[in-house]
C-alpha cells in the first residue's frame, strides 16, 4: 500500500533524481548505464506532486481550511521549473569558472545557495537565561519566498541572460518565474473550506505515491550504479533506506 511509504522516503527519492537531473555528469553517467532522463523526470514530478497534495491535506486538517488543488499544484509546477532553471544556472556557473570570470561566479553562486529563511526566536532557558535560537523554514511561503528571490536575482544578472538564453533559458523565462512565484503569494494565503478537500487530496497523494515508487523501483539498479559513483547520490540512496527503516 502506498501509505508504507513515508514522506521521508518520497522526499529522498525525489531529492536523488533532482540531484543527477541537475548535475549534466551525473545524467551523462545514467544515460550510459541505458536510464533516460524522462525515468527521472517521473520521479521527481510524482515526488513534487506529493509535496502539493500533502500541503493541501494538511491545510485541510490542521486548520480546517484547504488550499485550492489548482492552487497547490501551480506551487508544484512553479518549483519544478524553478529545479529546471536552477540546472542551467549550475551549468553556466562552470562556463563561466572555466573562463576565470570569477565576479560573475561568486554572484551565481550566491544565487546557487540553499538559503531558505531562517527564523529566530528569543527563548528562556531553565536557568533563566534569554537565548536566541534559529531554525531553518520549511514553510510553503519561505520557499516560494526563495524561489521569487533567486528569479528576481537572475533577471537583475544581465552579464549572464546571453549565456542563459544559449541554453534556452531566455530572461522572458526568468521573468515568468519570477511573475508566478510573485502572484503565488497572494494565492496561498487565500484558503477557502471546500468540502471533501482532505479526502480529494489523500487520493491524489496516494496515486503519486504509487506512481513513484513504481519507476523508482524499476530504475533502483541503475540509480545505485550512479550511487556508486557519487557521494550525494549515495547519501540520498541511504536517506531513502534509513527512512524506511524507521517507518519499520
Amino acid at each position: 500500500m502506498a501509505s508504507a511509504i513515508s514522506p521521508q522516503i518520497v522526499a529522498a527519492r525525489t531529492r536523488a533524481a533532482q540531484c543527477i537531473l541537475t548535475r549534466p555528469e551525473l545524467l551523462a553517467l545514467f544515460q550510459s548505464f541505458g536510464g533516460l532522463a524522462s525515468d527521472l523526470e517521473r520521479i521527481r514530478d510524482a515526488g513534487l506532486e506529493v509535496e502539493a497534495q500533502e500541503l493541501a491535506k494538511s491545510t485541510a486538517a490542521g486548520g480546517g481550511v484547504a488550499a485550492t488543488a489548482d492552487v497547490m499544484l501551480h506551487f508544484a509546477e512553479v518549483q519544478k521549473e524553478y529545479v529546471a532553471v536552477m540546472g542551467v544556472v549550475r551549468l553556466v556557473r562552470q562556463d563561466h569558472e572555466d573562463a576565470g570570470k570569477t565576479d560573475i561566479v561568486a554572484a551565481l553562486q550566491q544565487i546557487i545557495k540553499n538559503e531558505a529563511r531562517v527564523t529566530v526566536r528569543t527563548v528562556q532557558s531553565e536557568e533563566g537565561k534569554t537565548e536566541r535560537v534559529a531554525s531553518r523554514s520549511t514553510s510553503t511561503e519561505a520557499l516560494r519566498a526563495e524561489i521569487l528571490k533567486d528569479a528576481r536575482a537572475l533577471v537583475g544578472l544581465p552579464a549572464v541572460h546571453e549565456a542563459l538564453a544559449a541554453r534556452k533559458v531566455p530572461v522572458e523565462r526568468l521573468k515568468k518565474l519570477e511573475a508566478d512565484a510573485d502572484a503565488l503569494s497572494e494565492k496561498l494565503s487565500d484558503r477557502a473550506t471546500k468540502k471533501g478537500a482532505t479526502k480529494t487530496a489523500t487520493a491524489a497523494k496516494s496515486d503519486a505515491v504509487q506512481r513513484q515508487a513504481k519507476w523508482w523501483g524499476a530504475a533502483y539498479r541503475i540509480l545505485a550504479m550512479v550511487g556508486e559513483a557519487d557521494a550525494q547520490v549515495a547519501e540520498l540512496l541511504r536517506e531513502a533506506a534509513r527512512s524506511r527503516a524507521r517507518k519499520a
